[in-house]
């Protein structure tokens, strides 16, 4: 069978690509050789509009059996018309690609395997943290928003829900516009962002990038929502091109939206786990939320709701392990992220970077047409974090 499937070794340049203005393509990145000399591949979708705009960049599959992204980035790109784009958008269906062949949630070429949304930017080993590392540095740094997506995956089922910064700072105010236009009705508003957490969208953040994580179904929400959940990432995704100016039109009102700051809700013992709150349902402290019984339906133990909330997500499995999370129950939040008062820091670019038009940043800030080495820009940073504000990218 024919195929158009592209081919391309570790030295993949992104800059490079997007000078291809007006072109759609697809291939695997060659990142390792196994003994039986396969490859260990990274796959990716470019479709570069045929002028010049930002850079987003969507992943799916940091967990390999978190399989709606890996259908709605494919979805997205197979109905983007690149004459008509103003910028770029760049699929990432299975960044944890043996993970995803074999329907688990982690890569088991590794030893001891590594939850590769916990060890941002990676590193030079086992083989989930370089390419954790390969991604980080080839294609995260040289984006201008990131969008990851990720789900309930074999054992749990998610609300549809987006996550993004509550920080106050140029970064988390993007972030803040793109959750709120992605078109989920659920917000979860991260309050709790910590440098160096090894989670993707918090390390975006660090580099001055902008990022949300939606989050939606699970196993067992596959046989009668898949297309639902596909059309809906397909929706926001495209939400998010028009927000960023990289698609035409206006960004449709969502109206109606809750902002929560989710927690995980732990059990103590394994068992036959019963739920007795589904999703938006709404808790007291006390509640309980499920009970777990042993094998002669003996009550082992009993979820009790810690504070009073809504639920977001639980276990679906009929049977779950001790001390793992169970449930995942929000708090109502203000869902607001001020624009920062920003005050004005003089940057010296250091190299030559002619590649946008005269414009403005993803943070901001005014460029000129040409940006010569030595030229000083004028870029806002926020006063009260300005290690967190985020910059722009050179």
């Amino acid at each position: 069978m024919q195929t158009n499937i592209k081919e391309y070794d570790e030295s993949f340049d992104l800059t490079q690509a997007l000078q291809k203005k007006g072109t759609k393509e697809y291939g695997f990145i060659h990142l390792a050789q196994r003994a039986n000399v396969s490859w260990v591949n990274n796959p990716i979708m470019l479709a570069v509009g045929a002028q010049d705009g930002p850079t987003l960049v969507v992943d799916a599959c940091n967990h390999g059996d978190e399989y709606e992204g890996t259908e709605g980035i494919i979805k997205t790109f197979e109905g983007l018309d690149v004459s008509k784009m103003k910028g770029s958008f760049i699929g990432i269906p299975a960044l944890n690609a043996e993970a995803f062949a074999e329907m688990k949630r982690y890569n088991t070429l590794d030893f001891v395997p590594q939850d590769l949304n916990r060890i941002y930017p990676g590193g030079t080993g086992p083989m989930t943290a370089y390419v954790c590392s390969w991604y980080c540095e080839n294609i995260i740094k040289k984006a201008d928003a990131v969008i990851c997506i990720h789900g309930g995956g074999n054992s749990e089922y998610l609300e549809p829900v987006v996550l993004y910064c509550g920080e106050e700072s140029p970064v988390a105010y993007k972030s803040r516009e793109m959750a709120q236009c992605f078109g989920f009705k659920v917000l979860w508003k991260n309050t709790r962002y910590a440098e160096n957490s090894g989670i993707e969208d918090e390390y975006a953040y660090q580099m001055g990038i902008p990022c949300i994580t939606p989050e939606i179904g699970g196993q067992c929400t596959r046989m009668y929502q898949r297309d639902e959940h596909k059309q809906m990432l397909e929706t926001g995704i495209r939400n998010v091109m028009t927000l960023l100016g990289i698609l035409e039109g206006s960004v449709p009102a969502n109206e109606g939206v809750h902002h929560y700051d989710i927690d995980y809700i732990y059990n103590r013992n394994g068992g036959i786990h019963v739920p007795v709150k589904k999703a938006m349902d709404s808790v007291r402290k006390g509640d309980t939320l499920s009970i777990i019984t042993n094998l002669f339906g003996e009550e082992v133990d009993r979820v009790i709701a810690p504070f009073d909330g809504v639920v977001i997500g639980y276990w679906t499995y009929s049977v779950c392990p001790p001390h793992g999370w169970v449930y995942m129950v929000g708090k109502p939040v203000d869902g607001g992220v001020k624009r920062p008062d920003p005050c004005i820091l003089q940057i010296e670019v250091p190299v030559e970077y002619p590649r946008y038009e005269q414009g403005r940043s993803r943070v901001g800030c005014t460029w000129p047409a040409e940006m010569k080495k030595g030229t000083l820009l004028d870029a806002p940073v926020c006063r009260k974090s300005p290690a967190k504000a985020g910059l722009f990218r050179l």
